[in-house]
This record gives structure tokens, sequence and C-alpha cells, in this order.
């Protein structure tokens, strides 16, 4: 089984952890679009590299239009497709025939109906796009935004939705296709050992959040909710992780609602520092009005780290029994009351264990697997 896997800088998130968990079923071979090349290009095709130490992985660069304006949306997809066409007629005569396309959406999935077309290899589409979950601040994507769904599901071999919330969704919306729960896997060679924890009562207790730091995504709710959970156990100290043009409004709420030095923000610290902060964490919180997944909250769960956040994307399925505590979204008070309930529940904490049935359940083998199942049926060979 030969697969070609779509990505780009809208997704997926970890395209590494997907990547891994193809390859323990199948060979991969990835297109990856970017604005421009980072690798050496390919004989003939100046909008194509590959990458040296990866023969199997391509750089493609996203169609413009003229004088480096971006083309409209339909005509850039078209050209970037007939650019991934022309690799792929590459790595086809050097290495044989791909079977499946497996693209991410949102992301590559614009070009996944016309490659498919003219090369004849059916495709697969992981659905990751938080915006059919609805936010407080912003409506379900509209009628037309539907209908493009529905043209991209229809022709698609199978819809793979990450999280049971974005499956019920889409069969709520009446969209059309197979739809087959897949999630997001963790990449299990990225993550530290679980570190050893011994606590006595009096000792702090870390709760770290992670994430792009924009407006109306919960931040305010974080700030209100651990000044107030402050109040009622005192050991409690945050650290915010992250960076963007929310910065400063995060920084002035937490003023606001009286945190003191209890509440620092690191600004990013990058993916292996944030994993260190989060081994090394007490309790990780997510306050975030919607999430298409949780990949920052899966990290935490791996590392044996509890999850404190809003019941929304996969957090309930990550969560299960004995991760953590959720909690309806954007509700400072049951926030406070959650992060000061699981402080309390620290000693009776399993890490280790919670961190095992994490990693085995969304590893690279288990998520493997599903995909297995998922290309066998999608190239006829079922």
């Amino acid at each position: 089984m030969r697969v070609a896997m779509l990505s780009g800088p809208d997704g997926p998130r970890r395209p590494d952890a997907w990547h891994r968990a193809a390859a323990t079923v199948a060979d991969v071979v990835e297109l990856v679009t970017v604005g421009s090349l980072s690798t050496p290009p390919l004989p003939g095709l100046p909008f194509a590299g590959r990458d040296e130490r990866s023969p199997h992985r391509y750089e493609i660069e996203a169609a413009h239009g003229g004088r480096n304006r971006p083309a409209t949306a339909a005509v850039g997809q078209r050209v970037t497709a007939g650019r991934m066409e022309a690799v792929l007629r590459v790595e086809t005569s050097e290495c044989g025939a791909i079977d499946v396309l497996h693209g991410h959406a949102p992301g590559a999935a614009g070009q996944l109906p016309w490659l498919s077309k003219v090369t004849g290899i059916p495709y697969v589409l992981s659905e990751h796009d938080r915006r059919w979950l609805g936010h407080p601040t912003r409506p379900l994507p509209g009628l037309l935004d539907r209908r493009r769904a529905a043209r991209l599901y229809r022709e698609a071999a199978a819809i793979l939705p990450v999280s049971d919330l974005l499956l019920a969704r889409l069969g709520e919306l009446g969209l059309p296709g197979r739809h087959l729960l897949v999630p997001h896997p963790v990449d299990t060679e990225a993550l530290l050992d679980v570190p050893a924890r011994a606590r006595i009562r009096q000792d702090p207790v870390r709760i770290v959040a992670a994430g792009p730091l924009v407006g109306n995504e919960g931040w305010d709710v974080l700030a209100d909710a651990f000044a107030e959970a402050l109040g009622k156990d005192a050991r409690l100290r945050l650290r915010i992780i992250g960076d963007g043009p929310g910065l400063g409004a995060v920084r002035e709420h937490l003023r606001r609602a009286g945190t003191g030095g209890a509440a620092v923000l690191t600004g990013d610290l990058g993916r292996k520092e944030t994993l260190h902060a989060l081994a090394h964490a007490d309790l990780f919180v997510d306050p975030r009005h919607v999430s298409g997944f949780g990949t920052t909250a899966l990290d935490a769960l791996c590392c044996g780290t509890p999850v404190v956040g809003s019941r929304t994307g996969a957090l309930p399925e990550l969560v299960g029994g004995d991760g953590g505590i959720l909690v309806p979204p954007a509700d400072p008070h049951a926030l406070a009351l959650a992060l000061v309930e699981a402080a309390a529940e620290l000693t009776r904490r399993q890490p280790a264990a919670l961190a095992d049935r994490t990693r085995r359940h969304f590893g690279p083998d288990a998520v493997g697997a599903r995909l297995a199942a998922v290309y066998t049926e999608a190239s006829g060979r079922a």
C-alpha cells in the first residue's frame, strides 16, 4: 500500500504524527504545500523540491497570480493540484503507483477532487475544521461553504472527522459521504518519559496552559477562573505558554483579575520546551470555547498530566473518566471549581497509568490500524 499524504500551512497541526501513524501500515509519500522552497528543486520542476534526507518528502510551491498576488482560490488550487500531479508522476515513475491520497481540512482539501480526477487515485479526507462546531462569536459556515463541503465529501472515499463531536456535527448538518472516526495521533517519538511525582500537601500546584493568544478563545475566562480558584487554594500557580496578538490583552486581564505573581506569561517556547513544561506540570488547563481536537491536551495526558478544560473538540474522548475534569465552555466559575477540585485530587492520580493508556489509544499503531482499514477499502483492496 502506498499513500500520498497532503499537508500545508493550514493543517494538520502535527503532520509528523500523521505520517508516523500512516507509515505503520503503508509507504507514505509526503506532499507539503509551502510558500517558497527550502529544498533543492526537482529537474524540470522549478516549483517542487525534494528533501535529500527523506526522498519521499516533496515541497510544492502554492500557486500565485501575477506580480506575486495570490490567484483566486479556485484557480490557485487547480494550479497547485497540477503541480502535485507532476510530482506524483515523478514519484510513480521511480517507485511505483500511489493507491490512496490522504488530505486534511482545512488545508490541502481544495486540491483533492481535481488531483483525484486527473490521476485516478481515490482520496480520503481527515476533517479537523472546528468551524463546524460553532463559536460564541462566529456563525456556523454558511450555505455556500456547506455546498462546497458537500461536493468535496461526496467525491471522497471516506471522510475522517478527528473527534466524536465533529463526527456527530457533520451528521447533524446532513453532509454526505462515508464518515469514519479517526482521531489525531500523538507523535510518541517526541514525548518525554513520565517523570516521577512525589507530592506533599504544601507543594505549589503547577498549572500550564498553552496555545495561540488570540481574542475570543477563552483566555479571559481562564484569567477570571484562575483568580477565583486562587482565592480558594493559594497553592495554585499558572504558567501560560504562547504568543499572539492577544498577549497584551491576556496580561491586562490577569492584572485586573488580581492574580499577581501567581500567573506568568512565558511567550512561545517551541514544542520541545512546551513538552517539558507539560511533563513537569501538575495540571494542564484548556479554556477554549471551541476546539477541533485538542493536540496540546493530548500531549499533556501522554505525559501523565491531568486536564481541566472545556467540554469541546475531542477532550471528552481524551480525558475519559480518569484524565481530569471538563466543564461547559465560557463558564469561569465552573472552571475555577474544577481547578480547585483537580488540585485537591492530585495525590490520588496515577500519572504513569494515565500516560500509558493515552499513548496506547492515540499512538501511531492504534491510529494506524484505523487508517489501514480506511486505506484498504478506499483502494479497493478489501
